[in-house]
């Protein structure tokens, strides 16, 4: 038997020692696949179908979306015998090889042509809330059932599982005409022609009323369908440009298809309403002083009030306060004992419509002996 040399025994005892490291499962390695989009939506107004949705931030790792990230849109149309096939899909390939492939957008909406990197505007963060639309073509209205899957993709890895929505292309109702407007103090009432539909079209809901200003989005202003005109418009600020436009509403149930907009109304509220006049007039009387105090007026955008008297020698009511005071008190000092004097106070608002005087409240200047 041969001896055993002591590099060789070194040798065995490094291969023990690497071998005895942590034990443990084997773990896969981080994927880099996108989160899903969520609260994908389809909807339908006039032609137009719609799409809304929540984009991902993040891979499923969490590690944060690249700004390169992109969008795809695909599309499959039911015939009649396949409207009961399932809308979300558990074999996505199976999906993709019945669907056709619509748009890719870039992380800032933007159509994205294949193999071309989405370039940022100067410091403009990726959208988070998506829009998407296009007009209905006569292969989309001859289908039973419209299947949208949306799904993001990143690098060259993989994309997210789709999310799925779908919508039954319908013949939308006609569209509202008419449409007018009138200004009130405390709402803007909007009116318009009801109109009449085709034959064919699912039953109308009601209406939806829709407002934009400059620079900002558009706005549904109402919750639920509006029955029938009037609406009024109470969330409105004078002075500010407002574009109004409504669709009419139909459907058995929600999702409900819209029609196309009315022609828009530009309508500019102007303030030309005064404010109430004030209130509670009362008096307290001290030597050479009246001290007058009433109710604070009800208004937002009050400037302050003005107070008038008319003193013992005088045939007419003259201003007390060349410059409107914020407070609902105000003091004369310069009152003659035994004088009989009248007060009225007005209101202003901050456009400079004033209101109508109060009522008049008559007292007598105190002498020191009185």
């Amino acid at each position: 038997m041969g001896k055993i040399r002591p590099a060789t025994v070194l040798g065995l005892a490094i291969l023990a020692a690497a071998a005895c490291g942590r034990k443990g499962p084997i773990l896969e390695p981080l994927t880099r696949i996108p989160q899903p989009v969520a609260s994908l939506a389809a909807g339908q107004r006039g032609a137009t179908l719609r799409l809304r949705w929540t984009a991902p931030a993040a891979y499923i790792d969490g590690r944060a979306l690249p700004p390169d990230a992109r969008t795809e849109i695909w599309l499959m149309r039911n015939a009649a015998a396949e409207a009961a096939l399932p809308m979300a899909w558990e074999d996505e390939d199976e999906f993709t090889a019945k669907a056709v492939l619509l748009s890719v957008l870039d992380s800032y909406g933007r159509p994205l042509q294949a193999g071309t990197a989405a370039v940022p505007p100067p410091a403009a963060p990726p959208l988070k809330e998506f829009s998407w639309e296009r007009e209905m073509t006569p292969e989309d209205g001859a289908a039973a059932r419209l299947v949208f899957g949306v799904r993001v993709a990143a690098g060259r890895r993989g994309a997210s599982k789709f999310a799925y929505a779908g919508w039954l292309p319908l013949q939308a109702p006609a569209p509202p005409g008419g449409l007018k407007a009138r200004v009130f103090e405390d709402r803007i009432e909007l009116g318009w022609n009801v109109p009449k539909d085709a034959a064919g079209t699912p039953p109308r809901q009601g209406f939806n009323v829709y407002r934009s200003s400059a620079g900002g989005p558009e706005v549904r202003l109402n919750e639920t369908p509006v029955p029938a005109p009037p609406f009024a418009d109470r969330t409105f600020r004078f002075g500010v440009s407002y574009a109004y436009r409504v669709s009419a509403v139909a459907g058995e149930k929600e999702p409900f298809i819209e029609s196309r907009d009315s022609e828009a109304l530009e309508v500019t509220p102007a303030d030309s309403f005064p404010p109430a006049r004030p209130k509670g007039l009362i008096s307290v009387t001290a030597v050479g002083l009246i001290t007058l105090s009433w109710d604070p007026g009800p208004e937002t955008d009050l400037a302050g009030y003005r107070v008038w008297r008319k003193g013992p020698r005088e045939t007419g009511f003259s201003l007390m306060t060349p410059a409107p005071i914020s407070e609902n008190t105000f003091t004369d000092d310069q009152v003659e004992a035994g004088g009989r004097y009248q007060y009225a106070v007005t209101a202003l608002d901050r456009t400079g419509n004033e209101s109508g005087r109060s009522e008049v409240l008559t007292e007598t200047g105190k002498g020191a002996g009185s």
